[in-house]
């Protein structure tokens, strides 16, 4: 009995020992770890920077076998995070030219101060056209149209300014764009009764702490996407203060502008060979007066991401690889790439060209037979029977319909713009050389002519000469600046 007895206070005991912790931890909810989810451009120490955490700290708490290797959605655990230093949640911001941290924080109502330290900047004037930093994310009221007669407006802050002279051709919704602040904001700190009459030589005060960096004429510069990947297409868009002409400069070639709008509008295609980096676009506007002003930004070009296939060419065609004959068909292809019309024809997204699925992707690295990978596939392959119908993508011109070696039955359409669209392999042509077509116009008809392997279309898109990828042109990818658009620089 004596012996039951010790057993069963010794098993109390251990209960008590072992349930002092479990009443312990129930005092209070567990502490809630935070978590930040990867944006674009991040780094380790970007994101320690914001929480207060060190770099080892973040990885040995998410087991990161290599710092470098983040990507965009990636949930990761901040260990003995602190608030975060901005005191507000953020969002990514691409720099686009001429920006600078005080007219990037006007834009988003802030200070330039808050944003440094947000993104640990040890030098505010050390941000690049492509770079991406981050933002307090700012929402207005959703029955106010944005930058007009609102009180979220009135909430930008005005350390400092800068003094504008009216000219004869402003008006106050001008001026508010040109410097990046709503009308009702300038018309407030300017203290101006009536929006509508302004006059030649008034002097107005514009809050903020100065303009960006680019000069008059230009009151922005806006390139997008940015990052620009490689094998596509990049627009720029420029608005200046007066009619210019203007002429732009971009990995080693020109980039040829079109007015529309007030607005100018160029095309860039970037190869798909072009290598990673921070490339010079130099942009030069020369007034009615013979005054040019040079600016130059950054753009910066990220790499693709490209697979890799082989082809086994029927033996009946294996003569169509000779370089020779591909030279000279390449020849006659380069001596339409450049077409450059200044009459818009195309809308995005483009319409698809034909039915089935892709069976090879823009960019694949390709090899033939058992050679090496010495060239790339520079369009889309849909996979469709024999016969099917081809389509229009947009409205054009038709500058080539003819019969080649290595591409078989062709096709090319002048868009505008210097962008052009190419069908290969086609069995039929429907259209001839300056017919002009509609979007969803059956042009041809697809087949197996040529250097292939099956029946299939395979689909080009050529943009200021460049073959790029005619996904990025079946759906939206900033193509046009909105009409509300604020000045960006200045």
């Amino acid at each position: 009995m004596n012996r039951r007895i010790v057993i069963g206070l010794v098993v109390c005991l251990l209960v008590v020992v072992w349930a002092a912790p479990v009443q312990a931890q129930s005092d209070g909810p567990p502490p809630q770890a935070t978590v930040h989810i990867v944006q674009r451009g991040e780094t380790l120490y970007s994101i320690g920077q914001r929480y207060g955490a060190t770099v080892d700290a973040i990885t040995h708490a998410n087991g990161i076998p290599d710092p470098r290797q983040l990507y965009v959605g990636q949930r990761l655990v901040i260990p003995g995070a602190t608030e975060d230093v901005a005191g507000q949640e953020t969002a990514p911001y691409v720099v686009q030219a001429g920006d600078m941290l005080p007219s990037i924080a006007r834009r988003y109502h802030t200070t330039w101060q808050i944003l440094a330290q947000v993104n640990g900047m040890l030098s505010p004037n050390g941000i690049y056209a492509g770079q991406i930093i981050q933002v307090p994310k700012f929402s207005l009221p959703a029955d106010l149209p944005v930058g007009f007669g609102n009180e979220a407006a009135a909430r930008l802050p005005v350390g400092g300014g800068t003094l504008y002279t009216v000219r004869s051709d402003d008006t106050l919704f001008r001026v508010a764009m040109r410097y990046g602040v709503s009308p009702w904001t300038l018309a407030s700190a300017g203290g101006i009764a009536n929006p509508a009459l302004i006059y030649p030589g008034q002097e107005m005060m514009v809050p903020g702490e100065g303009s960006g960096l680019l000069p008059a004429p230009f009151v922005f510069v806006e390139v997008q996407p940015l990052p620009v990947a490689q094998g596509t297409a990049a627009i720029v868009a420029v608005r200046t203060t007066d009619p210019v002409s203007l002429e732009g400069h971009l990995l080693g070639q020109d980039v040829r502008f079109i007015e529309d709008e007030g607005v100018y509008y160029g095309l860039v295609g970037v190869h798909v060979f072009t290598e990673p980096g921070l490339y010079e676009l130099e942009l030069t506007a020369v007034d009615a007066q013979g005054q040019a002003t040079v600016v130059d930004t950054g753009v910066v070009v990220e790499a693709g991401s490209f697979g890799y296939e082989r082809i086994d060419v029927p033996a009946g065609r294996t003569n169509l690889l000779d370089p020779a004959v591909i030279a000279a068909e390449r020849e006659r292809l380069n001596a339409l790439r450049y077409t450059f019309t200044p009459e818009r024809q195309w809308e995005i997204p483009l319409q698809r060209p034909c039915v089935g699925t892709i069976s090879s992707y823009f960019g694949t690295h390709r090899a033939y037979g058992d050679g090496p990978y010495t060239s790339y596939h520079s369009g889309l392959d849909f996979r469709a029977p024999g016969g099917t119908p081809v389509y229009a993508p947009a409205a054009g011109t038709v500058v080539m319909a003819e019969a080649l070696t290595v591409r078989g039955n062709v096709i090319v359409i002048d868009h505008g713009w210097g962008m052009l669209t190419g069908y290969w392999h086609l069995s039929a042509s429907e259209v001839q050389v300056g017919q002009r077509v509609a979007r969803g116009d059956m042009i041809g008809r697809v087949g197996n002519t040529g250097l292939s392997t099956g029946a299939h279309l395979h689909w080009e898109v050529w943009v200021d000469g460049i073959s790029v990828d005619g996904r990025q042109w079946l759906e939206e990818f900033y193509p046009w600046p909105e009409p509300d658009w604020v000045a960006v620089g200045g």
